[in-house]
């Protein structure tokens, strides 16, 4: 091979091996599901969509490192709109991909304890091993 056919394969595998991580700032957005009561009181900001993986790459990240990334680029969609929370629709079914839509919302003025409600921590990187 030359150089050029080895520098178009290891810039190939750079750009689909990418998962979105959290920024400081959306690492504050919840992410809430089943739980319309968590929302009641809440200002509707937007509807956010995330999407991680592709019919070419997917095999170069597991479920879990997709469903991380995708929740992560949600946040900072909802972050960028001002919500501080992200509730879920039931996620798209696509093979190779993970893709979520969910309304962000601004909740940050309620008096009750969001620990009640159910949520996710996408903050956290779960694939390294316990």
């Amino acid at each position: 091979m030359n150089f050029r056919t080895i520098l178009m394969l290891l810039l190939g595998l750079n750009v689909t091996a990418c998962v979105t991580f959290p920024t400081e700032e959306s690492a504050h957005v919840k992410i809430l599901w089943e739980n319309s009561a968590a929302i009641e009181n809440c200002t509707y900001k937007g509807t956010v969509i995330g999407s991680q993986g592709h019919f070419y790459d997917y095999w170069l990240h597991s479920d879990r490192d997709m469903v991380w990334g995708t929740l992560n680029e949600m946040r900072i969609k909802a972050q960028a709109l001002g919500a501080d929370t992200v509730y879920l629709y039931q996620p798209f079914k696509f093979l190779g991909s993970v893709t979520m839509m969910g309304n962000a919302y601004q909740c940050s003025d309620i008096q009750s304890s969001a620990s009640q409600y159910p949520q996710i921590d996408a903050t956290q990187d779960t694939t390294s091993s316990q």
